[in-house]
C-alpha cells in the first residue's frame, strides 16, 4: 500500500510538472510583451504571467511556482517581473536568489518593481511627534493584529509585522537597494505605491485595498533595470 501511495504521489507530481510547462510555454507563446508576477495571491493581472506557491484550487489564472528555487522559465524572456508584499515572506539568502533569478529571466533592459512592507516606517512610528496617518495606522494595526494589545503602542506593531504572516525578512530602502545591486540590478529607483514612469508597472499594486492611505505609509516600492 505505502509502495502504491508512493506511486501516485510521483505520478501526480510529474503530471503537475508537465501541466506547468504546458501553460508557461502557452503564456509565452502567447505574450510578445512578457509580465511575469510572483506571489499574486488574489491579485491576478490581466495578461501577466501569475505566480504563486500556494495551490489555489480552481484558479487557473495562477501558476505554481516556488520563489525559493529555480524559475522554471528561459534566460531573458521577460521584460518585468513584479512582487507585491511577498519578498518579505523569504529569507534573505533565498530573497537574494529570488532576485538572481528575476534577473536572469529578464531580457536585457527589463525592469523588475518590488513592493514590500518598509522597516523604516514601522520604526517610524517611534517618532515623537506622530502624523494623522501614522497614528491611524497604529491604531488600525493593533485593532485588527493584535487582539491582546491594550495600547495602540509601536512595540505591538512591530514585533507582529516581523514575527507573523510567515515574514522572514523585511526590509528598509537601503538594504532592499544594496540586495538589488548584489542581483545584478541597476538604475534603481524609489517611487510611490500605484506609481511608476513605466505604464506597464503603474497601478499594480492591490495589498489594504480597503485602506490604501495605510498601504501608502506601509509599503516601499523599488524598481530596476537589468543591464
Amino acid at each position: 500500500m505505502r509502495a502504491a501511495h508512493r506511486a501516485s504521489g510521483r505520478l501526480k507530481r510529474i503530471r503537475g510538472v508537465a501541466e506547468r510547462k504546458r501553460r508557461i510555454d502557452a503564456y509565452l507563446g502567447a505574450h510578445d510583451v512578457r509580465k511575469l508576477q510572483l506571489g499574486s495571491g488574489g491579485n491576478v493581472l490581466p495578461g501577466w504571467l501569475n505566480t504563486d506557491i500556494h495551490d489555489f484550487r480552481g484558479r487557473h489564472e495562477v501558476v505554481y511556482m516556488d520563489a525559493r528555487k529555480t524559475f522554471p522559465l528561459p534566460d531573458g524572456s521577460f521584460d518585468v517581473v513584479f512582487s507585491e508584499h511577498m519578498l518579505e515572506h523569504l529569507s534573505y539568502p533565498d530573497g537574494l536568489r529570488c532576485l538572481r533569478e528575476c534577473r536572469r529571466v529578464l531580457r536585457s533592459g527589463g525592469r523588475i518593481r518590488v513592493a514590500t512592507p518598509s522597516l523604516e516606517r514601522l520604526i517610524g512610528l517611534y517618532d515623537p511627534d506622530l502624523s494623522d496617518v501614522q497614528r491611524r495606522y497604529l491604531r488600525w494595526s493593533t485593532d485588527e493584529f493584535v487582539p491582546h494589545a491594550d495600547a495602540p503602542l509601536p512595540g505591538f506593531v512591530l514585533n507582529t509585522f516581523v514575527r507573523a504572516w510567515g515574514h522572514e525578512f523585511v526590509y528598509d530602502a537601503q538594504t532592499l537597494r544594496h540586495t538589488l545591486e548584489r542581483a545584478g540590478f541597476e538604475g534603481i529607483e524609489e517611487h510611490g505605491v500605484g506609481e511608476s514612469g513605466d505604464p506597464r508597472l503603474s497601478g499594480l499594486e492591490r495589498h489594504l485595498a480597503e485602506a490604501p492611505e495605510l498601504n501608502e505609509y506601509e509599503t516601499l516600492v523599488l524598481e530596476a533595470r537589468r543591464p
